[in-house]
């Protein structure tokens, strides 16, 4: 079954009448973001949250003081962020380095003046920013009215068929992603189906043991029906 766009659309309508408005987290400044995104690993939103709480109150985020606070500090305020806390401290670390050297303290600024391909190098730099995650930073800062997704919203489209399942992840991110686009998900569109899709992944259509009887999409979902049939 192939989704055509004017699916797609109505599919994130339903998630957005079962789910409303899913609050996100994410603070909406590139290099904060970026520092969400290291400074604690495997852990839920709430946990990422004070982890980056504790973070900007004992150091700060700004670049300059991350680097002044030295990787020992970091690493104590971050260490209830999950698993290697070393680790974890070193790429924080390497984020500040990166944002002092490429933009001078400002990656905000410096994205502001640049165009989308050298933003992309740019954020690519940064430690854990490959494509999805230069795409989710330039959405969710405003540099970019483009869609983007993680993991978990990825895996929905992919059960719904919106792409090939069991392609290599990077080619069914790009598939995702285009369909998206051609639906016309842009802008506030974009950020809020990120935001659904990535609720669904993670409450409803999970990774191992998804609730396809509690989905609002499992009339028309594909996989939902295969799971029924397969029990059948």
């Amino acid at each position: 079954m192939k989704v055509v766009a004017g699916q797609l659309g109505a599919m994130i309508s339903a998630l957005r009448q079962h789910y409303g408005a899913p609050e996100l987290a994410e603070p909406r400044m590139p290099f904060e973001l970026i520092v969400w995104e290291n400074c604690a690993y495997l852990v839920d939103d709430e946990r990422r949250e004070q982890t980056y709480e504790h973070l900007r109150k004992a150091v700060g985020i700004a670049p300059q003081k991350l680097l002044a606070a030295g990787a020992r500090k970091i690493e104590i305020a971050i260490r209830e962020g999950g698993m290697q806390p070393p680790h974890r401290a070193a790429k924080v670390l390497r984020c500040a380095e990166i944002a002092l050297t490429y933009a001078d303290g400002d990656l905000a600024g410096t994205l502001a003046a640049m165009k989308a391909k050298p933003q992309r190098t740019l954020l690519k730099r940064f430690p854990g920013i490959a494509d999805p995650g230069a795409d989710r930073v330039l959405l969710l800062c405003g540099f970019s009215k483009a869609p983007a997704l993680d993991s978990n919203g990825l895996r929905v489209l992919e059960r719904l068929h919106v792409v090939k399942p069991g392609q290599a992840y990077a080619a069914a991110y790009r598939a995702a992603i285009a369909a998206l686009v051609e639906a016309g998900v842009a802008g506030p569109k974009a950020v809020q189906a990120y935001a659904l899709l990535r609720a669904h992944g993670r409450e409803l259509c999970k990774r191992a043991a998804p609730l396809c009887a509690l989905c609002p999409l499992k009339r028309t979902c594909p996989s939902a029906s295969e799971r029924t049939s397969s029990r059948s």
